[in-house]
């Protein structure tokens, strides 16, 4: 009975330092959890310390000083935008619709991080004001061609103006021009027809 009795007694003091091991680790875990990211490769890491850029970080592990530095990730994937024009006014005062896509991407982590607004939305937006200057060039029957040939060209405008948040637009492709049966487009019709009248007059 009084050997039961000691090692009751004794039991609590054997697991105590344990219970402070383990007190101790928590709080250790804690800040390894808050200091350590894990960085993709198609992504990079823009860390910002007492608000100011400190430094790019990726692929891989990245270290970071808790309550001192934060961080801005940013992918650098290429993304698909959709682009929608419902109002364009060709050069000879037709009004068309057009769908596009433009293929884009971050080339500067820190520009496109310290960008306020939505990069790649501002993005899409510039696009399709290039897209509407574009077709303001433009007449009516030029504008078949834009479908078929390469807008490199486009793409090259865009990025210009892009670049500023870090952002690179690789390609546009125009998918669709709509032309909406409305007056102005019988009065075109009606202005090629007396064009044409002039050119080849009916002897």
């Amino acid at each position: 009975m009084g050997a039961h009795t000691i090692s009751a007694l004794q039991a609590p003091a054997v697991a105590e330092p344990a219970v402070w091991v383990l007190l101790g680790t928590l709080p250790l875990l804690v800040i390894i959890s808050r200091a350590v990211r894990v960085v993709g490769e198609d992504e990079r890491l823009v860390v910002c310390r007492l608000g100011r850029v400190a430094r790019v970080r990726g692929p891989g592990l990245v270290l970071l000083w808790p309550g001192l530095e934060r961080e801005v990730r940013v992918s650098l994937r290429l993304v698909c935008l959709d682009l929608f024009c419902p109002e364009a006014v060709t050069r000879d005062g037709v009004s068309v619709r057009i769908k596009a896509t433009a293929v884009a991407a971050a080339t500067d982590p820190v520009r496109f991080a310290m960008t306020t607004d939505e990069p790649l939305t501002a993005t899409a937006l510039v696009a399709e004001g290039v897209l509407r200057r574009q077709i303001a060039e433009r007449d009516l029957a030029d504008l078949p061609s834009m479908i078929t040939h390469s807008s490199a060209e486009m793409a090259d405008r865009i990025s210009d103006m892009t670049g500023r948040w870090g952002v690179q637009v690789t390609l546009l492709d125009i998918i669709d021009i709509q032309v909406p049966l409305r007056g102005e487009l019988l009065a075109w019709a009606q202005a090629q027809a007396g064009l044409r009248r002039e050119k080849h007059p009916r002897g």
